[in-house]
């Protein structure tokens, strides 16, 4: 939707900037593409209409629309004419059937099982506690939940810590011979804020306790006014994506666009800029039958991409998910 004037318009220009970004770096290795942009509107007349473009039928692979109520028509197209689709931000669509369908953006509880099994699997052995708030949502509770179940199928005990517990109850769920990981049942700043303030009043009493907190991908727009109290902290968040704004490769990144584009990139997580880029640079290759060797050595700047089909008659889901960890060293 280019032409709205609405904020979610804003990024969806910028994603398309970084998608011609990637389109140039590619033309420099010696490729060439063809790139046709639309404004796809809101409903489902327009993406209707927009699909009687007869070239439309002729391409390799289509990126977006965002509307959900877009969605039906625009499968069908592309999977009459033997067109792949790319989602980059609705992660709700069903893929049963549809196999040439690429959800960029892992699916909420898709991305919850990959980030609890890279915790269980490479942390397990730890003091789990899941601290309640009073105040759990949706994303807070699943991840909470299948952490329990994961966890519990190895054999390893959950803790349970109300938010508003004194110091007895604190030193009551933790330990003094493992590491403690302390998981919030929501994701608001709220409940991050009070657990920080609680936490170091526990410390400054029990300074050989070792504890460190385990948060969701919405913790990286925290890191502004949180950034020394989750290195103090020695804090883990599972994303699918990482914004690393003292990385030299996104330093360049953003002058790149500045130069390009005469503005600085808007403040978003994730970038809208640089997911566009990666996106577009990771399928462009794809499309050149270069994924193998590509995948093996390409870094991007804020979004890797792992797609999985489940079955040989359903479409793509994003599963990768990683661990970015701020250390006590603050590296």
């Amino acid at each position: 939707p280019f032409e709205e004037k609405s904020e979610r318009s804003k990024k969806m220009v910028e994603f398309y900037q970084g998608f011609l970004m990637a389109a140039d770096s590619v033309k420099k290795e010696g490729k060439s593409m063809d790139i046709y942009a639309y404004n796809s509107g809101t409903t489902e007349a327009e993406i209707i209409e927009l699909l009687q473009k007869p070239e439309l039928a002729t391409l390799n692979i289509i990126f977006g629309p965002v509307d959900e109520q877009q969605l039906p028509a625009i499968v069908n197209f592309c999977k009459t004419n033997n067109i792949k689709l790319v989602l980059p931000f609705s992660n709700e669509q069903t893929l049963t059937g549809n196999p040439h369908v690429y959800m960029a953006s892992p699916n909420y509880a898709i991305g919850t099982i990959e980030a609890a099994a890279l915790v269980t699997k490479a942390y397990g052995d730890k003091n789990f506690i899941i601290l309640k708030s009073n105040n759990e949502n949706n994303k807070g509770k699943l991840f909470t939940q299948t952490m329990s179940d994961m966890l519990g199928q190895q054999g390893n005990s959950v803790r349970i810590l109300n938010i508003e517990g004194d110091d007895n109850a604190y030193e009551s769920a933790m330990s003094q011979h493992k590491e403690n990981v302390i998981i919030p049942d929501n994701t608001s700043i709220k409940t991050l804020n009070i657990l920080i303030s609680k936490l170091d009043e526990f410390r400054q009493e029990h300074p050989s306790y070792n504890i460190t907190l385990l948060g969701y991908p919405e913790w990286q727009t925290y890191t502004n006014t949180l950034l020394n109290s989750f290195f103090s902290f020695n804090t883990y968040i599972y994303s699918s994506f990482y914004y690393n704004a003292l990385a030299p490769s996104t330093k360049a990144f953003e002058q790149t666009f500045t130069r390009n584009f005469t503005k600085a990139m808007t403040v978003s997580y994730p970038r809208h800029a640089m997911m566009g880029f990666d996106l577009g640079y990771y399928l462009m290759h794809e499309l050149q039958g270069d994924e193998p060797a590509f995948v093996n050595q390409y870094t991007p700047y804020q979004n890797m991409y792992r797609f999985v089909q489940d079955t040989d008659d359903s479409g793509f889901y994003n599963r990768f998910i990683q661990l970015i960890h701020f250390k006590t060293t603050k590296q």
